[in-house]
């Protein structure tokens, strides 16, 4: 399974802060937080010009401060609707036209759950937009800064695309799509269309709407998965695990898009807003072939990936498809399966293990015997030092191992073994 290392791009905010640019164009802060029924005067003279293409950047990038105001406001206004559950406050600076659009995106964001701060980033250069809309038109990359309530996580974020225009001496939002295809935005579980949220205590799914059946059978395994995970690693689960069980093949992905695999689920972290820093969680995206055979199996293998998230992604691969792997695999034998799991074990060992040179690259996970080697090198690891030893140089190794020589040092303290010698050894297996 890959892990979406998403962790974030630079989000380049405007150089005039929202409250400098309030005081600009409004004369007090008021003008950011006033009410949904008062209009924003956008004359003439208070744009500086008779459309926006007068107040785009200049040589430097800055946006012409009286622009950046009024955006500012509305996306204020904006965030406070979706925190105090205000739909009118939300819809007063959209056009008609989006209107029916963007209160089906409220009643998503409220079914989620959510806190959001709306920022105003870089302009854009969108001239299928002037030509939609008139020259009095501008598009604008924001930074939606989230955060899921119910899932003790801290704020994450993602971009999107607003696009503006001036009608009757006054701002409104009349796309929020432009930018769909550029920057990758417009791809979060809220926006396609109605959704439908089951919580659980320390669990949260979201589902297509019509989808209830669907997201109550995944919450209730996603709790019984999460308890035996946690027994088998105890800490550095994600506290509360988010679900996404979507039609959708597109919804959390990138642009780029990576590489298909038939795996039956990924991990999308959830970026923290700070530059470079470590993502604050991640999603659980069930693929959509695979919505009606994810079981308690399947989604254990998830869940170890999720571990990672928070810990960093420089651990080898071997070790966490390995570990991913093997937790999958003690479930199974859980479940009445463990004949077949050791027959798979020990056609690995004939197959596999009598020519093993080296544990498989991180650019080598697209055949099966990467998979398989790596399953059994991280059990061979276990059944030789334990598992609580393996976990720790998991966590280190996560962390910490940012090239190939402090991996094999850090393997080295917390294992004992170097890798030539884990190759020696799983030899030693081969029938």
């Amino acid at each position: 399974m890959v892990g979406f290392w998403a962790v974030g791009r630079r989000w380049i905010l405007a150089a005039w802060p929202a409250v400098v640019a309030a005081l600009v164009v409004g004369g007090s802060l008021w003008l950011a937080v006033t009410p949904s029924t008062q209009n924003l005067d956008l004359t003439a003279a208070a744009m500086g010009g008779t459309t926006l293409e007068q107040v785009r950047p200049s040589d430097t990038g800055d946006v012409d401060p009286r622009l950046g105001a009024a955006v500012d406001a509305i996306l204020a206004r904006r965030g406070i609707a979706v925190r105090t559950g205000d739909v009118n406050m939300f819809l007063a600076d959209v056009a008609p036209e989006l209107r029916d659009e963007q209160r089906v995106l409220f009643q998503n964001l409220r079914a989620v759950g959510m806190v959001v701060t709306y920022r105003r980033a870089e302009p854009w250069t969108d001239r299928p937009a002037l030509r939609k809309f008139g020259l009095a038109t501008g598009t604008f990359r924001v930074s939606m800064r989230y955060q899921i309530t119910d899932a003790r996580l801290a704020q994450t974020a993602t971009d999107v695309g607003y696009t503006y225009t001036v009608r009757e001496n006054r701002l409104w939002l009349v796309a929020d799509d432009h930018l769909d295809r550029a920057i990758g935005s417009g791809r979060q579980p809220w926006d396609y269309g109605k959704i439908a949220v089951v919580k659980r205590k320390n669990i949260l799914v979201i589902v297509n709407q019509g989808g209830e059946l669907l997201a109550q059978n995944l919450a209730d395994q996603t709790v019984r998965t999460a308890k035996a995970v946690r027994k088998l690693w105890k800490g550095h689960l994600q506290v509360v695990p988010v679900v996404v069980a979507m039609r959708e093949p597109d919804v959390l992905t990138e642009l780029p898009q990576m590489i298909p695999d038939d795996e039956p689920a990924r991990i999308q972290a959830m970026p923290n807003p700070a530059a470079n820093s470590q993502p604050v969680g991640g999603y659980l995206v069930i693929r959509p072939a695979a919505l009606r055979t994810f079981d308690s199996a399947k989604e254990t293998h998830a869940l170890v990936h999720l571990l990672a998230v928070r810990l960093g992604d420089s651990a080898p691969r071997w070790l966490a498809e390995g570990m991913a792997r093997y937790a999958e695999n003690q479930q199974l034998v859980a479940a009445g399966r463990g004949p077949e799991i050791a027959e798979a074990r020990t056609e690995i060992n004939k197959r596999v293990l009598g020519d093993l040179t080296r544990l498989p690259a991180d650019d080598e996970f697209s055949a099966t015997d990467s998979y398989d080697i790596s399953w059994v090198a991280v059990e061979h690891l276990i059944k030789q030092i334990g598992f609580k030893p393996v976990t720790e140089y998991y966590v280190q190794v996560a962390r910490r191992g940012y090239n190939q020589f402090a991996q094999e040092r850090l393997m080295k303290e917390y294992t004992g073994f170097t890798e030539a010698t884990l190759v020696e050894s799983l030899r030693s297996l081969a029938g």
